[in-house]
């Protein structure tokens, strides 16, 4: 039988009514008996980490489930961890760069509705992730709507349709349909060495978003500031402005703050596609600049893929 480790932070999943409107109330244990088919998956230990609303989820808070799973790592088989859907692909992205040579599943969870409400998406969710947690699958992955996605890829497209989080620029895992799972193409990944947690952040990684009128100004106000890392939300393909007038020469800014050492990531406001930045003068000229393409991550992947890097060195 699989040793299944429950990680609750809170989210919708866990909220209740309060004075305030809904807010995260349920722990894992009381969930675990709202649906007691979910022992069918494995032997079951409940860890209550947090009571968050994802949207004050910080950083730190990434630290404190990555310390967590390292702790526990050899105990269990597969760790769920229930979480709001606002901030739930930060999460995801968050520990697929910082758990290296992860061997085993590691599925984050939300859902729409709260788990006593009436029509839930919660507890699809949840049999979804233990079915994907108890599985011979490896790595960080997003569970929603009956899809299984790569945590690198998940993104929340809809702020009220239960499948909130879709996945970008990649194929689903897999499908969950009635109490199985159905695969899509995909490869374990392969694991090259002993499993390791990289619990350092540069926090001080701004993001901003290309606009046309934008001041170059902000780019340097933001070294100042002490920022190493920007990533910046280009146009298209990775469209980034140039221009005589040095408060609207964005690349000119690029250029001088990779000088000094800042470095600048760039994706697109596209959600599919992502970056190719060798087709335009625009992205040709950033690139020169000393803009790095991030591909086809998306702004969230890209950013905190920035953040353990220059945590790194």
């Amino acid at each position: 039988m699989k040793k299944i480790c429950w990680l609750a932070t809170g989210g919708t999943i866990a909220s209740r009514p309060s004075e305030n409107g809904l807010a995260p109330g349920f722990t894992a244990k009381e969930m675990l008996e709202m649906v007691p088919n979910l022992k069918d998956y494995g032997h079951i230990d409940c860890y209550d980490i947090m009571q968050l609303d994802s949207t004050n989820l910080q950083p730190e808070d990434w630290q404190y489930i990555a310390g967590y799973i390292e702790k526990l790592y050899e105990q269990y088989d597969g760790f769920v961890i229930t979480h709001g859907t606002d901030t739930l692909n930060w999460t995801c992205c968050a520990l697929h760069y910082m758990l290296e040579n992860l061997a085993k599943p590691v599925v984050v969870i939300g859902s729409q509705l709260t788990i006593e409400e009436e029509n839930t998406d919660a507890k699809f969710n949840l049999n979804a992730a233990f079915a994907m947690a108890s599985s011979e699958k490896i790595g960080v992955f997003a569970v929603c709507g009956g899809q299984i996605i790569e945590g690198l890829w998940a993104k929340k497209l809809y702020s009220e349709d239960m499948r909130s989080i879709q996945s970008i620029n990649k194929m689903p895992v897999a499908t969950f349909e009635g109490n199985n799972i159905k695969w899509n193409e995909y490869e374990n990944p392969q694991v090259n060495g002993i499993f390791k947690v990289h619990s350092d952040l540069e926090l001080k990684v701004a993001q901003i978003k290309i606009m046309p009128g934008l001041d170059s100004e902000l780019l340097f106000n933001l070294a100042k500031m002490g920022y190493k890392g920007i990533v910046i939300e280009a146009y298209g393909a990775g469209g980034i402005p140039f221009a005589k007038d040095k408060q609207r020469d964005i690349v000119g800014a690029i250029e001088e703050l990779s000088k000094q050492g800042v470095k600048i990531v760039c994706t697109t406001q596209c959600l599919f596609d992502g970056v190719h930045m060798d087709r335009y003068e625009v992205g040709i000229k950033a690139c020169k600049a000393g803009v790095i393409p991030a591909g086809k991550l998306s702004v969230e992947a890209a950013t905190v893929k920035l953040m353990v890097d220059l945590a790194k060195k």
